[in-house]
């Protein structure tokens, strides 16, 4: 491995000062330490943010929850704020084994921007934001534009991801579904999460949903989650859903963990899982019997 100069600031001061073109921030390492060892990345200084406390925390905030960048997956696993917000939790449980999601953080796993990380189809879904710092300030970004691509995201050179914030939804239910070839350390053929708004009444309920590893990034298409909004379901409307993803999705043909039609399966399954009977699907009318009621 390439030699790299290393450096831990105590404070977010000192760490905004020496955050360059040159330098990666390191967390939870996971993914970093990987990538210097394969040469994949040539990194001339690596500096270790964990003893900032800036990037830590999971609270309730005015209109939401922030999770700090810095938050494990176990630590968010197991946080009282993130009971209700069933999608995230699931994701944080699976990621990896236990060692690694003592290990990996949220906003590592984000700035990888991997087409299957876990946490990037459930904050897709409930439109997250990310709070972004440097020198020059903070900013804001919303989830779907920081995703740029495999392993590009919209953080600039000397940017670093502090926190996460998730809007507040009331009255709502979400799902996250990770497969793979073996649990544990393998990363996800496929994943995906749903976020159902209203769900017990049909003309008011909202849709979303989100799958990784089929597109370059968190795939979600707005224009189908309406076609499935606002109106009792049939076993039709889902099929049709799903032959529209089908169309705009592109998996990898050279995946070693999953072929595009195990990936297209995976995405039929978890649909029909959420959204067929007996869950949202309105039931299908039956024919007058001869002689009888229906």
């Amino acid at each position: 491995m390439k030699n790299f100069d290393y450096y831990k600031p105590k404070t977010l001061a000192e760490l905004l000062k020496l955050k360059d073109e040159n330098s990666a921030v390191f967390a939870g390492g996971t993914d970093l330490l990987v990538d210097i060892r394969s040469g994949k990345k040539n990194i001339e200084k690596v500096i270790d943010i964990k003893g900032i406390k800036e990037f830590y925390g999971i609270k309730k905030v005015k209109g939401g929850i922030t999770i700090g960048a810095c938050e494990t997956f176990n630590s968010i696993a197991k946080s009282q704020f993130i009971r209700k917000l069933e999608a995230l939790r699931c994701a944080s449980s699976v990621m990896g084994c236990y060692e690694i999601r003592n290990r990996a953080t949220i906003g590592g796993n984000i700035s990888n921007s991997s087409p299957g990380c876990e946490t990037g189809v459930v904050l897709v879904v409930f439109e997250a934001k990310v709070n972004i710092i440097s020198k020059r300030g903070k900013r804001t970004v919303p989830i779907e534009k920081f995703f740029k691509g495999v392993n590009k995201t919209d953080l600039k050179p000397n940017e670093i991801v502090q926190s996460i914030f998730i809007p507040e939804i009331k009255n709502s239910l979400s799902f996250y579904r990770r497969y793979s070839r073996t649990e544990g350390m393998d990363l996800a053929c496929c994943n995906g999460a749903f976020l159902i708004i209203n769900p017990k009444n049909p003309l008011k309920r909202e849709i979303r949903m989100s799958f990784g590893t089929v597109t370059p990034i968190p795939f979600r298409d707005r224009e189908i989650e309406r076609d499935l909004s606002r109106k009792k379901l049939t076993q039709d409307d889902i099929d049709k859903a799903y032959l529209k993803i089908c169309e705009r999705i592109a998996p990898r043909e050279g995946s070693v963990r999953a072929s595009p039609e195990e990936k297209r399966l995976a995405i039929k399954n978890f649909m029909n899982e959420v959204l067929g009977p007996p869950h949202f699907i309105s039931p299908l009318k039956r024919g007058r019997k001869r002689g009888g009621k229906r």
